[in-house]
């Protein structure tokens, strides 16, 4: 995925979840998926795990060249 790309994508997840893109980015170096899903619903923090415990898919979205392929990817049309 492109720098800007992944940028935005930031964005975007980061005021979704209620951090900073930082924070975010930080979390996601980490792996740190309690700091991720800290403001999620119980729902999105088991559709979050079930996300990122599938490898197949992760591979998937690593792949994804722009944040609208990667919401396209998870079914977010």
């Amino acid at each position: 995925m492109k720098e800007n790309s992944f940028e935005k994508l930031l964005n975007a997840a980061s005021q979704k979840l209620g951090s900073t893109p930082e924070q975010l980015r930080q979390a996601l170096e980490k792996g740190d998926i309690q700091a991720l899903s800290a403001n999620l619903s119980k729902s999105d923090k088991e559709k979050l795990r079930a996300v990122l415990s599938n490898k197949e898919l992760m591979n998937k979205l690593k792949g994804a060249s722009t944040p609208e392929e990667l919401m396209k990817m998870l079914g977010k049309h």
